[in-house]
């Protein structure tokens, strides 16, 4: 099957084709490159607003917006990542939009009912653990280790998604690799904890819910930190560099 332009069609073309065609009009390369990108950006989207119908009217006006100013983007190789910029906008404009209207109703947001997509993507220990771990990372954290290992964007790409410079992405990344293998750490010695015989450790976790929230995994790693008995049994268990790669 063809395209209008008589080329291949998408599954056989890569984003600088399909966005030079569908700049022209090519409505099939459109649609090819709406199922390449609409499920990643959805995907990343809910972890800006935390909301599966919202994402999608983002990506729905994300889309409507791409297929109006196709022709004017400058670098057809840059597809990806100016979606994800487009989208990113719509969605810190729909989070400001949501924040205005829970100020003047004064009433607190809700969090979504809908599963987190680390969670419901688990298929195994390791992606349960990382899921675990993200939850003691921010906001913002989570939306960069979403985009590089979940939507597998780097250099320039994660950039533009973010709205940063490449340099300002790469330590950016460099960061949030250093405060997920922390995080991950921490969550494994906790989970250990009534197992290694640390008092202290059993008195920071006291009083915990069982969230493993920014504010434990903090306290969890200062004790790492200090503790040698903790220390030696996280390394004992936990390679950054293998979980990280596996992840990715």
């Amino acid at each position: 099957m063809t395209s209008t332009s008589g080329r291949p069609n998408g599954e056989c073309r890569n984003d600088a084709d399909l966005a030079i065609a569908a700049a022209a009009g090519d409505r099939a390369a459109f649609a090819a490159i709406y199922q390449r990108y609409s499920v990643r950006l959805q995907n990343y989207c809910v972890t800006v607003v935390r909301d599966h119908h919202l994402a999608a009217d983002c990506v729905h006006d994300a889309f409507c917006a791409a297929a109006v100013e196709l022709p004017k983007l400058r670098d057809p190789d840059r597809l990806a990542p100016w979606l994800y910029s487009i989208v990113r906008r719509n969605a810190l404009r729909a989070l400001r939009h949501r924040n205005r209207e829970a100020a003047c109703d004064e009433v607190a947001d809700s969090p979504s009912s809908e599963p987190d997509p680390f969670a419901v993507a688990s298929r195994n220990e390791l992606a349960n653990l990382l899921t675990q771990a993200t939850d003691g990372l921010s906001e913002r954290d989570r939306r960069v280790l979403e985009l590089a290992y979940q939507q597998g964007l780097t250099g320039p790409e994660l950039a533009n998604a973010l709205g940063i410079s490449h340099d300002s992405a790469k330590k950016m990344l460099q960061r949030v690799r250093a405060t997920v293998a922390r995080s991950i750490g921490a969550l494994l010695v906790a989970r250990r904890a009534e197992h290694n015989g640390c008092a202290t450790l059993a008195a920071t976790l006291a009083g915990s819910d069982g969230k493993f929230t920014v504010l434990l995994r903090k306290r969890v790693a200062r004790h790492i930190e200090s503790c040698s008995r903790c220390d030696d049994y996280r390394r004992s268990v936990f390679n950054a560099d293998t979980i990280l790669s596996d992840a990715a």
